[in-house]
């Protein structure tokens, strides 16, 4: 017999509520940001872009998510992590759905990554702030 295991992930209506959250955050704080929410595979439940939100930034909000979800930790203690093992660093830069700059947050309940939160556009501290804001007024 195989031995098998539920997984639970995160569903549309909870990724709405979190992308929801962080444009409410952004508006307060009036920057403007690309929000990506993903399953926990990294796959994208929900998108949305402000206006005015710099275009390239909505690739790195889908990476920042990608990552937090699969390595289940903030991106933001990436650098800290490889700062002095510069060829990991390398290699996984070159990933295209891994990003090591902060701004994803794994989003956890129940102990279990069920997805992932990824904000880009805005400061990388504003996108941290941003991305913590909308896990703690969904989750909270």
């Amino acid at each position: 017999m195989v031995n098998t295991h539920s997984i639970s992930t995160l569903s549309l209506e909870g990724a709405i509520q979190f992308s929801d959250a962080a444009i409410a955050q952004a508006q307060r704080m009036n920057v403007n940001i690309h929000v990506h929410v993903v399953d926990h595979t990294g796959e994208t439940l929900s998108y949305q872009r402000m206006p005015g939100a710099p275009l390239p930034a909505g690739d790195i909000a889908k990476q920042k998510a990608s990552t937090a979800a699969n390595y289940k930790t903030p991106t933001d203690v990436w650098a800290s992590k490889v700062s002095k093992k510069p060829n990991v660093a390398t290699s996984l830069v070159q990933h295209p759905d891994i990003v090591l700059i902060g701004g994803g947050v794994p989003i956890i309940i129940n102990e279990q990554v069920v997805g992932a939160i990824g904000i880009a556009g805005a400061l990388e501290e504003q996108d941290i702030e941003i991305a913590n804001a909308a896990v703690e007024k969904v989750l909270g």
